[in-house]
Parts: structure tokens; sequence; C-alpha cells
């Protein structure tokens, strides 16, 4: 499905995750995955389709949507550990532009039409991760959520069985919540559980009992989108710790969304 894409294939490891299996706490057991999925069923009803839109990945009754840049990184020559890199560090780099439907491709195509290269090597190591986010990103993103929901002990997690089974001998066919071409376990908890891996992976969907807001990480995307009131979308584009933009339920998520800057001459990474 290159077309649900702004970058590449989907089965890779991120390298941001390294999160210890035998650590209750951080991750979900098998036995928390529920059978009974009635919680989601909502989602199916909301989103029959998928268009190639923001509204496709959350359900379009929000009041407002934001957009995270997954961070990409860079690695550090005396540490060796990843320094994440925000999407506008490598704009300046590139002479790219941020804005609504940026993509990756086209912010470092940016870089080649300008005759300064994409930066790699120089500003980043590391692409974005597709649909995941390293587990600060999921923090603090429930940092700002948590305050936003009347129902802050109650939520649900989705995690798309491609990759959240991988390892789990969890039952094929089972109870999913079904959305296009994407069925995913569920899982109950509270908002702080966002940094909580299924298997390696974060959730790919989640939100509150009340729902309030709705997030969705999608497996082919290096950006997390969130359906909102605007008191919650302003909170989070404050927030230090993420890179926000504000977008809308209509805009397309693909690869060659970007009307701004260069467009690649294939999807980055094929």
């Amino acid at each position: 499905m290159s077309e649900h894409s702004d970058s590449g294939p989907h089965d890779r490891q991120q390298m941001d995750r390294h999160v210890d299996p035998n650590s209750q706490s951080l991750v979900w057991r098998i036995d928390d995955v529920l059978d009974d999925i009635t919680g989601g069923d909502w989602i199916a009803e909301a989103l029959p389709r998928f268009e190639y839109t923001v509204g496709s990945l959350v359900p379009p009754i929000y009041t407002l949507y934001s957009r995270v840049l997954h961070p990409a990184a860079r690695i550090d020559p005396d540490t060796g550990q990843q320094v994440p890199v925000r999407w506008a560090e490598v704009a300046a780099h590139t002479g790219g532009v941020i804005h609504q439907t940026v993509e990756w491709g086209s912010l470092l195509q940016a870089g080649i039409h300008h005759g300064v290269g994409d930066g790699r090597d120089l500003v980043w190591d590391q692409e974005p991760d597709e649909g995941d986010m390293p587990e600060e990103q999921f923090a603090a993103l429930a940092e700002v959520l948590v305050e936003h929901t009347s129902t802050p002990d109650e939520c649900w997690f989705g995690f798309w069985e491609g990759r959240a089974g991988q390892g789990l001998h969890l039952p094929a066919p089972g109870p999913r919540v079904r959305i296009p071409h994407r069925d995913n376990f569920l899982v109950h908890g509270a908002v702080r559980d966002a940094v909580r891996t299924l298997g390696w992976c974060g959730p790919n969907l989640w939100w509150p009992q009340d729902r309030a807001w709705f997030v969705a990480t999608d497996i082919d995307l290096m950006s997390t989108y969130i359906g909102s009131s605007t008191e919650c979308a302003l909170a989070l584009a404050a927030h230090p710790g993420l890179e926000v933009i504000d977008t809308s339920d209509l805009r397309k998520v693909t690869w060659d969304s970007d009307e701004v800057n260069p467009l690649p001459p294939r999807p980055y990474g094929q």
C-alpha cells in the first residue's frame, strides 16, 4: 500500500524501542489483550473507508486536528546515543518548508533541489519511525492528553495485529477492532499507559472512554494524528517535547501530498 505512506516499508523494528520484554510495567501481557472488543465498535463505524486523509485515520468528529512529526535521530559521536532531530532542523538545512502536509521525502528533496543535499550524516543519521515513536513522545502526548479527558483512568489502545502479534502467539483469527486495511488488538488501561508496548511497538490507536480525543499512529506514516478540542490542540502545540503542526480532517496523508516542497521521484525508502 505505497499510497498509504509517507515513506517506505512498515515491517522494520523501530530502533528507538529498547524495551525489556520482562518489564511488566512497560509491556502489555498476552492476557491483557481483550476478547470483548465492543469498546472499539464505534471506531469501525466512524472510519468506514480509507480515503487517504486525516479523517480516514481519526474520526471526523473533532473540533481541531493536530499532527505530531516523529523525530529523526542523530547519533552522538561521543556517547553513541540517539539525539532527537526535529523536522524543522532538517528544513533549516534543506531549505524546505514546514506546513500542514509536509512530507519527509519532500523535505529531503528540497535540499537536493537547492544543491545542499538532504542532510543525512550532517543533520540526521536515522529517519523518523514509521508507525511508532520513541517512548518519550508517547509520554509527552499522555502528559497533555490526560488533562483533557474526564476519564483519564479509562483508555483504550489498539495495536495493529501484523506487528504487535509477532512472537506473542496470539490467536489468528480472533477478536479485532477492524478499520480499513488495519485489524487491531485491543487492550484497556489508563491514559498514562500510552508508553506501554505490545510486543515491541507502541499503540496505533488510543482514545479515552469519553472520546474527548483520539490518537492515530498509522503503521505506514512518520506522523501521529490527533483529533481533539481547541484547548487540547493548543496544549499539544505548546508542549516543548513535541513537534506539532495543525492540520484538518480533509488533508491528505500520502507521500505525494506535499504541495509546497519538491516532490521526490518515488516514496521515501523505495
